[in-house]
């Protein structure tokens, strides 16, 4: 149930950072990194949401869910989440490119609905790796 209310928590926090940016912030427009690097509106917004919600979905998760502070130093428990969140990263990636690019589906629905197919790899992911006892 922790893991639920928390998680669920950090995913309202992502849908809003990217709604935010994609809408208001970026206005849907590509965002150019370099010169010679531009990223689509979706992509970046999910992007910027990601980075921000992988801090608080660790503080939330090893404090919070999985009362893990103790078992080990915080730093290995970082990497093994920072592992986990790059497949959920790119899940979430290849799904937003095909939802939007190809079906042609809104973003922000459509980042909604790679939230929902993630959850559970992302559950799996954090009980039984990053933060096994």
């Amino acid at each position: 149930m922790k893991y639920l209310f928390w998680g669920g928590f950090n995913v309202l926090l992502s849908w809003i950072l990217y709604f935010v940016t994609y809408h208001y912030i970026i206005s849907k427009n590509n965002v150019e990194i370099l010169p010679f690097l531009t990223i689509s509106g979706h992509i970046f917004s999910f992007l910027l949401s990601f980075v921000i919600t992988f801090f608080t979905g660790f503080v939330f998760n090893n404090f919070l869910v999985f009362n893990s502070a103790k078992s080990e130093p915080i730093y290995k428990k970082l990497f093994r989440y920072f592992l986990a969140n790059m497949g959920s990263l790119l899940i979430n990636y290849v799904l937003l490119k095909i939802f939007v690019e190809y079906f042609m589906f809104y973003p922000t629905p459509s980042q909604i609905l790679c939230t929902f197919i993630i959850t559970i790899y992302s559950f799996l992911m954090q009980k039984k790796f990053t933060f096994r006892k």
